[in-house]
């Protein structure tokens, strides 16, 4: 059993309380695989204490519009302040003691920022990318093409990519990032998500796959690679 720091969607309730929104999605996908999730208060006082234990991986999970200075384009979108600020001390925590990451949708964008990449705010695709629905992608240094899931509507563009990174899988009717890696860092990062439906099972597998061969985790399901 593996043991991942989770982040969480910064938000309010009726009564305009602060709350921590994890969806269920991430746990059933990661438990599925052997990890234990341990999801992390955007208002924790006791960061130390997140690390009293083992952790073997920080999952920066998808939802919602960072700061505006990490973008191209101005934007008004409502942001998330204290999520902000815990998922850049625990990336650099975990960066700096070598616990590997993942990054998922605006965790993606949110790693790349961080090392001095940029994102584009509603990004005007050539082709466009409905949410919700799958579209084929390139996977780099090779002639193989994979059906992904798609739930953004901001993107990193190739050009804004941080120099810390390079791609692993891209959109290349719009020339954006789908997934990127580090060369120096144990960092993998997906614009996707994993942990949500696929129309196709390649592109479930496929991901699952990725995921299972970052963390050392052997590969449960029996099927050829793809």
């Amino acid at each position: 059993m593996l043991h991942a720091l989770i982040t969480q969607r910064e938000g309010q309730n009726m009564y305009g309380k602060s709350t921590d929104v994890l969806e269920a999605a991430y746990t059933e996908f990661y438990e599925s695989m052997g990890i234990r999730l341990h999801p992390v208060s955007n208002f924790t006082r006791d960061f130390e204490a997140l690390f009293e234990d083992p952790i073997d991986v920080l999952i920066v999970t998808g939802g919602g519009t960072l700061h505006p200075k990490y973008y191209v384009e101005p934007h008004k979108a409502e942001l998330q302040p204290h999520r902000d600020v815990m998922e850049e001390r625990l990336i650099m925590y975990c960066v700096e003691n070598e616990i590997p990451i993942i990054g998922v949708c605006r965790g993606m964008q949110h790693l790349n920022a961080l090392f001095g990449g940029k994102i584009s705010y509603s990004a005007p695709f050539v082709v466009p990318r409905p949410r919700g629905v799958d579209h084929m992608a390139k996977i780099c240094n090779s002639d193989r093409y994979i059906k992904i899931n798609n739930f953004h509507s901001d993107c990193v563009y190739l050009e804004n990519l941080s120099t810390m990174f390079y791609p692993l899988v891209v959109d290349e009717e719009n020339g954006s990032v789908e997934a990127f890696v580090s060369p120096t860092m144990s960092i993998l990062a997906f614009q996707w998500h994993p942990e949500r439906y696929f129309e196709s099972e390649e592109g479930r597998l496929f991901s699952r796959h990725l995921i299972q061969d970052f963390l050392g985790i052997p590969r449960d399901d029996k099927k050829p690679d793809l």
